[in-house]
């Protein structure tokens, strides 16, 4: 066997000694080709160092941007591009202050966006934000925990602020800062002139504005990028909205979500205000099938909303017998970039809820809305001093909102298929939290704030003790029985 061996290596090496050089040419030949890629590769990704339309070449009454939306995305854009000395304009349709239908959970990184603009201070000083502590979560057969989760993070993983208050603040900062606010501009369309490299854009009563980039940051249904040919499609995800006034309710907590099997991988929540107010909303999470939230449609929101008052034995007795509550208002979520070509182009920029920047597991979109709105500032200014608003140049756009959140998105999308098809993980979670109290509670925040991104979920000091929990949970519903399913009193019907 070992003489065997021994001939087959002898053989080897002879062959290998005539067939050297070959050996050695096709080593370097893989070799350039590879280094010619990989140049050729770089030289296509490249950033222009200039272009045709260097700083000062922007005629009279341009701006550098206009941007079509003057909620968080648009009005962050425009703050941090005026305090970096470009001449921007923001087309609203409504008058400040105008609502919008929202959870109102403001996450961690947009309050540290806040805190930079000088917005957060103005919230807090007229009492507009009720900063979360005590939070927690129902699964879906029922196991509940609510804790604490300041003390463990060192700050409150999010806080709650009307959209009424919070975009006119925003929008109004934009305007301190040197953008020009233009309100009641409904804009109905835009057009490019490849001449002259600027974008004009019309309103309703056939007012035009300029400019050299265009922002569409006209919320999930965008009129705008619909119209322009980058929306293909209509937002799937859908959410509700509730005010409660203060004193009529039994909360007492500071925010909680509610995951009911019949609706999941969606889930209601309720979130307190200041003046003891409260925000119940309901979310709508598209999975599974074409054109379905898991088991139910976008059409079945105000049922589920409605009947969750009533009927949910968690969701009734927080809100209780006599709270005085305001009719059920919807909103459409357009999660993950669905339908959506691309969120850059040349001279264009596609920016928050209009771009899907909506977390496809939580349906949170503010935070993400202002971390885009701010990297396309960013890219703006940068494109601003080479002179070059090419597709090249905006693409940093694309590269710059993936390494904040976008990279996120497929395993949010894959963790609310997760969550639809596997409710006991839910289930697993909480009795966790029942387990080890706080600081299970305090890892759950950070990633459903995006403190942390949802890939934590993996890294072993997270993924063992849950793997472990989920089986533990596994042997007590399934082999054991002795945990009961506290959603089966429920008279709420099936979904349908």
């Amino acid at each position: 066997m070992v003489k065997a061996l021994e001939q087959v290596m002898e053989k080897a090496e002879k062959l290998f000694a005539e067939n050297k050089k070959e050996v050695a040419i096709a080593a370097g030949a893989t070799t350039v080709a590879l280094a010619w890629a990989y140049a050729y590769r770089r030289a296509q990704n490249a950033v222009p160092k200039s272009g045709p339309y260097p700083a000062g070449s922007l005629p009279a009454g341009a701006y550098d941007a206009v941007i079509v939306g003057g909620g968080p995305s648009g009005s962050v854009c425009a703050y941090y591009m005026s305090r970096g000395g470009a001449k921007v304009a923001v087309l609203e349709k409504e008058t400040f202050p105008r609502d919008k239908y929202c959870g109102d959970a403001v996450c961690t990184p947009a309050i540290n966006i806040l805190k930079d603009m000088g917005v957060l201070e103005q919230l807090i000083a007229n009492n507009e934000a009720h900063f979360a502590d005590a939070g927690g979560f129902v699964s879906p057969n029922g196991t509940s925990y609510i804790g604490v989760s300041k003390q463990k993070l060192g700050q409150a993983a999010c806080c709650a602020v009307k959209r009424i208050n919070l975009d006119m603040r925003i929008a109004k900062q934009a305007q301190k800062a040197g953008a020009d606010l233009k309100e009641k501009f409904e804009v109905t369309g835009a057009t490019f002139d490849k001449a002259t490299g600027l974008w004009t854009v019309t309103s309703a009563s056939g007012a035009q504005v300029k400019g050299r980039v265009l922002v569409c940051a006209d919320g999930a249904t965008s009129r705008l990028a619909t119209k322009l040919g980058y929306c293909t499609a209509p937002p799937q995800g859908v959410c509700s909205r509730a005010f409660i006034e203060g004193g009529t309710h039994n909360t007492d907590f500071d925010g909680v979500c509610f995951y009911p099997k019949w609706s999941l991988p969606g889930y209601a929540a309720i979130f307190r205000h200041p003046n003891d107010e409260l925000n119940y909303c309901y979310y709508l999470i598209p999975c599974g099938k074409q054109g379905y939230c898991g088991d139910v449609k976008d059409s079945d929101l105000a049922r589920l909303h409605n009947d969750a008052i009533k009927y949910d034995p968690f969701i009734s007795k927080a809100i209780g017998p006599n709270a005085k509550i305001e009719r059920m208002r919807a909103a459409s979520l357009r999660l993950g970039g669905q339908g959506l070509k691309t969120t850059y182009d040349d001279h264009l920029i596609i920016v928050g809820d209009a771009a899907g920047h909506i977390d496809p597991y939580t349906g949170e979109g503010i935070h993400t809305a202002m971390m885009g709105g701010k990297a396309a500032a960013e890219t703006i200014l940068s494109m601003r001093a080479t002179g070059d608003f090419s597709s090249k140049s905006t693409k940093q756009y694309e590269a710059r909102w993936k390494e904040l959140y976008g990279h996120d998105f497929w395993m949010s999308k894959a963790f609310a298929e997760v969550v639809y098809r596997c409710p006991l993980l839910l289930d697993a979670v909480a009795s966790e939290m029942q387990r080890k109290g706080d600081s299970m509670m305090a890892k759950w925040a950070e990633i459903m704030t995006n403190m942390q991104p949802k890939t934590y979920f993996l890294r072993p000091h997270v993924a063992i003790p849950l793997g472990i929990a989920v089986i533990r949970e596994f042997i007590d519903q399934k082999i054991l029985g002795t945990k009961k399913d506290k959603y089966q009193m429920l008279p709420m019907p099936a979904a349908k």
